[in-house]
């Protein structure tokens, strides 16, 4: 028998998950419907932080190949699409539990910043793709010098 201590913040959700299950749950969703029986589109899980040359996209896709991602980048928006096959069921099987979602995943966002779309990089490892996106050279921060008030008003004549 193994000693198992009461954690009373276990199954507490955030005031916006639940906000969230509300409105999923009571309302009609077809979308909703399909996922749950294996067709349509489920949400994909992101991370998107900026650093001072580049965006950073990471898409968290279990169970998906390589060649079953399809990243588009149009008019400031970033698609990503993911798809996973059902596997094939046994008539002998006798199913206890089925949360796994199979099927097509899809996230489309605005970007923050226009990026350069030709120098941009893919990686996908261990179920997570990470795209690496430059700014566009008009997006990124420029130095202004600063001079003396000295120097600009020798300069100037009015």
């Amino acid at each position: 028998m193994t000693l198992q201590r009461w954690d009373p913040f276990r199954d507490v959700m955030t005031l916006r998950d639940a906000v969230d299950r509300l409105f999923e749950e009571s309302f009609v969703n077809p979308d909703r419907l399909f996922s749950l029986i294996g067709r349509g589109s489920r949400p994909m899980p992101l991370e998107v932080y900026e650093t001072g040359d580049e965006l950073v996209v990471r898409a968290l896709v279990p169970g998906v190949t390589e060649d079953n991602l399809d990243v588009q980048y149009q008019q400031g928006m970033l698609t990503i699409r993911a798809k996973t096959e059902t596997p094939a069921a046994h008539d002998d099987w006798t199913w206890h539990l089925r949360e796994i979602g199979y099927g097509e995943m899809s996230r489309t966002l605005t970007l923050p910043r226009e990026i350069d779309v030709d120098h941009a990089q893919a990686s996908f490892k261990d179920g997570i793709l990470t795209l690496h996106l430059p700014k566009a050279p008009e997006a990124r921060p420029k130095q202004i010098k600063v001079s003396s008030a000295a120097q600009i008003g020798a300069g100037s004549k009015s």
